[in-house]
C-alpha cells in the first residue's frame, strides 16, 4: 500500500549536517574544559536528543557541567541551527516531486524546536511541511512517539506512513510505532548499520526516493 505522509528525518536525511553536528560537539565540550569526543563516538549518536548524545559522551560529569556543554552547543557559532543550513543538492526537488504527486509531507527530528524552526526559516522549506515534531515536544528517537504524534495531528494510521531517515534511529522509532521505514546513507550511519534495522529499503540519496515510492 502506497503511504499517504512521508515523514523526514532532518539532520544527514534533508540536510548536509553530520560534520558540523560533529565539530559543534567537540567545540562545545573544549570551551568548557573537557577532551573533545572523538568523531566515531559521536556520529552514532546523531539523531538522538541533544541532552542523551551528551549524556552518553560524558557520563562521568555531573549535570550541571552537562548543561553548560548543551547550553555552548545551543549557541555556538558552528552549530548548523544557527547559521549556514545546508540541505542536500537533491532535497528540494524530492520535495517538490513528492508534493506534486500528493504525498503528505512532515518532519519528525531530534532537533529541539528552536533548532527545527530556525532550520526551516534559513531552508525556506515551511511550506512543505503539513505538520513538524522533535525532540524537545516528544520522547527521543527510538521511542514511537514522534511517529504517533504526526499521525494523530493528521488523522492517519502509522501503516499509512512512511519513515525517512540516516540512522538505526530513525527506522527503530518507525518500526516501533508501527510504520515502515527508508534509510539513506547520506548521513550519520553506514549501509552496514542501517542494515541492522528494520526497513523496506536502502537509497543512495533522496532523488532515488520519488521512484521508489512510485513502485510500491
Amino acid at each position: 500500500m502506497k503511504p499517504k505522509l512521508v515523514i523526514f528525518d532532518w539532520d544527514g536525511t534533508l540536510a548536509d549536517t553530520t560534520l558540523p553536528i560533529i565539530a559543534t560537539v567537540q567545540e562545545s565540550f573544549t570551551e568548557n574544559g573537557h577532551a573533545a569526543p572523538e568523531a566515531d563516538q559521536i556520529r552514532p549518536l546523531i539523531g538522538y536528543n541533544l541532552p542523551t548524545i551528551v549524556c552518553r559522551l560524558a557520563p562521568d560529569l555531573n549535570l550541571h557541567q552537562q548543561e553548560e556543554i548543551i547550553e555552548t552547543y545551543a549557541a555556538h557559532y558552528l552549530n548548523p541551527n544557527n547559521r549556514n543550513m545546508t540541505l542536500f543538492p537533491d532535497a528540494i526537488p524530492c520535495l517538490e516531486t513528492l508534493k506534486a504527486q500528493g504525498y503528505w509531507l512532515a518532519v519528525a527530528t531530534g532537533k529541539g524546536r528552536t533548532g527545527l524552526d530556525n532550520s526551516i526559516a534559513q531552508t525556506g522549506t515551511a511550506d512543505f511541511w503539513l505538520a513538524t515534531t522533535c525532540a524537545s515536544e516528544q520522547p527521543s528517537k527510538p521511542a514511537p512517539d514522534m511517529v504517533l504524534k504526526l499521525c494523530d495531528e493528521l488523522g492517519l494510521m502509522p501503516s499509512e506512513t512512511i519513515v525517512i531517515g540516516d540512522t538505526t534511529h530513525d527506522l527503530d522509532m518507525a518500526a516501533n510505532a508501527g510504520a515502515p521505514a527508508i534509510a539513506v546513507t547520506t548521513g550519520a550511519h553506514t549501509e552496514e548499520k542501517l542494515r541492522t534495522s528494520p526497513h523496506l529499503a536502502i537509497l543512495p540519496n533522496l532523488s532515488a526516493l520519488p521512484d521508489f515510492l512510485a513502485a510500491l
